[in-house]
């Protein structure tokens, strides 16, 4: 069932994060390429996506969650 298989996802990613961050070299946790060019998403050091992933759950689907589940028409 796709819901099931989303819940999983949902459930893995704090994991699959942690292992890719965890991969990391010492000393790169800052590290940005001289251009960003040809880079197709956010221009991030990895510890600026890690930061990023953390903020928009609690500041942005927490808050959506919340709407949703408590409003009767949430926007």
């Amino acid at each position: 069932m796709i819901i099931d298989a989303t819940l999983q996802a949902l459930a893995a990613f704090p994991q699959q994060l942690a292992t890719h961050y965890a991969a990391v070299p010492a000393g790169f946790t800052q590290w940005a390429p001289a251009s960003w060019d040809g880079v197709p998403s956010e221009r991030f050091t990895p510890l600026q996506q890690v930061l990023h992933v953390r903020d928009i759950e609690v500041d942005g689907y927490h808050v959506r969650f919340q709407r949703t589940l408590h409003e009767t028409h949430p926007l």
